[in-house]
């Protein structure tokens, strides 16, 4: 198992593209998909339709991220497919679903409150998903233990990470004032889509050197979640 040597995002630029097979069709398969729930036009009138899609939009995120979690979690392994995406995030779907909805919850919550808010529920369960994928009977734990195993490598991921969310959160809303409706989101979720699938990668190249045994190598899989062969 190779994680990461100076850098956890300069290693996941790179090691993400092991599942490309997996990464590259779930970015562009929901951003087809977000884009069509805007199309022609965004419609800000809150009645029975809009909620609906909202619900299909956060479902759609909530698989992409599921697989592109899965593959994040091997990559450090070796080329990552279909068969391994799907045999991580299948087991794990139901627990998978509850914990995104709690991790929303919360998330809306702070939000309601504080932007700074909301970034730090985010900032504190990076590792969270991620422990829910990868069949962690306390997800919460894991993610605690995590941070606190590589507390100076998360904070300085974090940093970066949010620095990063928040400079593409304001060209994404210039973005939007020059490009409208689908057109406009089909181009943000593509490139948020790939950005996340770096950052995903790299807080799973964290996650799995932190969790890796004491002489540095992980504990035995379970062959059905072997790499895919080169």
């Amino acid at each position: 198992m190779t994680t990461y040597r100076h850098s956890a995002l300069a290693s996941a630029i790179v090691r993400m593209w092991r599942g490309w097979t997996v990464i590259v069709p779930v970015v562009i398969g929901s951003a087809v998909l977000q884009a069509l729930l805007v199309w022609p036009d965004a419609t800000p009138l809150i009645d029975a339709s809009a909620i609906v899609y909202a619900v299909i939009s956060a479902t759609v995120f909530l698989v992409a991220y599921g697989l592109v979690g899965a593959c994040a979690l091997r990559v450090s392994d070796g080329r990552v497919g279909w068969r391994t995406a799907m045999g991580i995030l299948l087991p794990n779907a139901l627990r998978y679903a509850l914990w995104a909805l709690g991790l929303l919850l919360a998330f809306s919550a702070a939000l309601a409150l504080a932007d700074a808010l909301a970034l730090l529920v985010l900032g504190l369960t990076p590792f969270l998903l991620l422990a829910v994928l990868d069949g962690q009977r306390n997800p919460l734990a894991a993610n605690l233990r995590t941070i606190g195993r590589r507390f100076w490598r998360w904070l300085a991921t974090a940093l970066i990470v949010g620095s990063v969310v928040v400079l593409g959160t304001v060209v994404f809303g210039v973005t939007a004032f020059f490009v409208r409706g689908s057109a406009a989101s089909l181009l943000v979720w593509l490139v948020a889509g790939l950005v996340l699938a770096w950052f995903t990668t790299a807080w799973a190249l964290i996650y799995r050197n932190a969790n890796a045994g004491e002489d540095g190598s992980e504990p035995a899989a379970d062959p059905a979640l072997e790499p895919e062969p080169s």
